[in-house]
């Protein structure tokens, strides 16, 4: 039998606001140590220049497909778990698990893509 309210205890927004800001913290440094990185492992190829170029492109090409991707999990998502459900596949996609990886994504390639730009600035280059 499914209950008419809903006893579990709810957190307030700003719990909620504040949970989210800390995990974005956490992609954002996950983020700029692999552009670091990167940038860095890109120096035994290249010259600084291209290699941080290279660097942040990447890191700005995840950044744009974790927002494109983002937005149009938000937009489609309860269609597509509509269609999901109505086919009976049983992919597992639900609109909530691909908002929080497309968040990931997005955050990491704006601490990845910040990082090369400051390895760059750092190069002189």
């Amino acid at each position: 039998m499914i209950p008419l309210t809903d006893t579990r205890p709810r957190r307030s927004w700003l719990a909620r606001l504040s949970a989210i800001g800390v995990s974005a913290l956490r992609w954002l440094g996950v983020g700029a140590g692999v552009g670091i990185g990167v940038s860095i492992g890109l120096l035994a190829i290249w010259a600084p220049k291209p290699a941080t170029d290279t660097a942040f492109a990447l890191g700005a090409l995840i950044m744009g497909f974790g927002i494109t991707a983002w937005s149009a999990a938000v937009g489609l998502g309860e269609t597509i778990e509509g269609v999901t459900t109505q086919l009976a596949i049983s992919s597992g996609w639900t609109e909530s698990g691909a908002r929080s990886a497309f968040f990931v994504l997005s955050w990491l390639g704006i601490g990845w893509a910040t990082a090369a730009a400051v390895t760059s600035i750092t190069l002189g280059v």
